[in-house]
């Protein structure tokens, strides 16, 4: 089913927002309520919101699947060796960045759950429009 050319467009004029506030919450998500779960959840809404009206072919050619796979697994991978090196400084995902900016490792931390939610959720709806081959 196709939507009109107002709602293509809108999510289109859309999409680049919700980009850059899930980029917000990343980024000082400590210093307010979200943080790297809610920017993860707004970035794979705003792929899903372009599936939805772009259709899911279209979208599938710019965000694929194995590209999206790797985004999930570095930041994964990310997110242990953050976790590990945090015990070289006193404890297991210790905050040992803490005095070089406001946030410390918990902004790294942050953009970490971010991809990591984002990917698992678009890979979830690709898995799901999997046999929706046609628009």
């Amino acid at each position: 089913m196709k939507m009109s050319l107002v709602v293509r467009t809108t999510t289109k004029l859309m999409s680049p927002f919700l980009v850059a506030y899930a980029a917000y919450l990343m980024i000082y998500g400590q210093m307010s309520p979200g943080g790297g779960f809610q920017a993860g959840v707004i970035l794979a809404v705003s792929v899903v919101l372009l599936i939805v009206s772009q259709g899911y072919r279209s979208v599938k050619k710019r965000f694929k699947m194995r590209e999206v796979g790797a985004i999930e697994g570095v930041s994964a991978l990310g997110l242990v060796l953050l976790g590990l090196a945090g015990m070289l400084f006193g404890g297991f995902f210790y905050n040992f960045l803490k005095g070089w900016w406001s946030g410390g490792t918990v902004v790294l931390f942050n953009i970490g759950v971010a991809l990591k939610v984002g990917a698992a959720f678009v890979m979830v709806f690709y898995v799901m429009l999997r046999w929706v081959e046609s628009d």
